[in-house]
């Protein structure tokens, strides 16, 4: 499996299909600290949703990138289809990890921030980001090719997108269907509301954190298992 997930970094890296949405997420960084003193948990919000878009882009790449060919032949090679797409999905996790411990080190070490954070506070930053990143990937790997086809995966994707990290709960409040449906949607927005009335006060963990943390486990795990169902299933046709 280690040498699996070498692998498909490897390739990945080789491919420089990272660079797009590398080059954007600089660009984001660039201007989202370009002004301080910043609000640790405001600016949580709005890198989370960043690192969340991150990552199911560079889901769909990652997962698009081997050559039709040497997908088969790696899978022949591994004779265990379930272990050759746990091994990409893994390696794309892995791959995103320092990305997003950048993206927390760096007001940390700028000392952009408002006022200095605790360690328990950069220990929720590392969980919320690690989280939206897993349900990102979870995400941009459904937009496979083996699965739809190019354009309209696209278009799929950029709409699947938009729905999760634009809070319509909060647009459409009196709606209550809208209100509702969005909570089947992942909690990519969950603790938003909390975060912005915290202001600068200290975070602590209780329930709803808890509750976060358990729905965006659950729901990253379903979509990889269904994924890894669909693709097995697919490859069979």
């Amino acid at each position: 499996m280690v040498s699996l997930i070498k692998y498909n970094i490897s390739y990945y890296v080789k491919s420089a299909k990272y660079l797009p949405p590398l080059i954007c997420y600089a660009a984001f960084l660039a201007i989202n600290y370009s002004s301080a003193p910043i609000g640790i948990w405001s600016n949580l919000h709005i890198t989370a949703v960043a690192i969340f878009v991150l990552s199911s882009w560079i889901g769909v790449s990652f997962i698009n990138c081997e050559d039709k060919t040497q997908q088969y032949i790696t899978m022949l090679h591994v004779k265990n289809e379930t272990i050759y797409h746990s091994s990409k999905i893994a390696a794309i996790i892995i791959f995103l990890i320092p990305f997003y411990l950048i993206t927390i080190a760096m007001p940390i070490i700028g000392g952009w921030f408002a006022r200095d954070i605790l360690l328990s506070e950069v220990v929720v930053n590392i969980a919320v980001h690690f989280l939206v990143s897993l349900l990102g990937v979870s995400i941009g790997i459904f937009f496979n090719t083996d699965i739809f086809a190019a354009e309209p995966a696209m278009m799929m994707h950029l709409l699947v997108i938009s729905v999760v990290v634009v809070p319509l709960n909060v647009i459409f409040e009196d709606n209550l269907l809208v209100v509702y449906a969005y909570y089947l949607v992942p909690p990519v927005n969950f603790l938003a509301e909390r975060w912005h009335r915290l202001g600068e006060g200290l975070f602590y963990i209780d329930y709803r954190f808890l509750i976060f943390v358990g729905l965006s486990l659950g729901y990253a795990l379903i979509l990889i298992t269904l994924y890894t169902a669909v693709i097995r299933r697919r490859n069979k046709r």
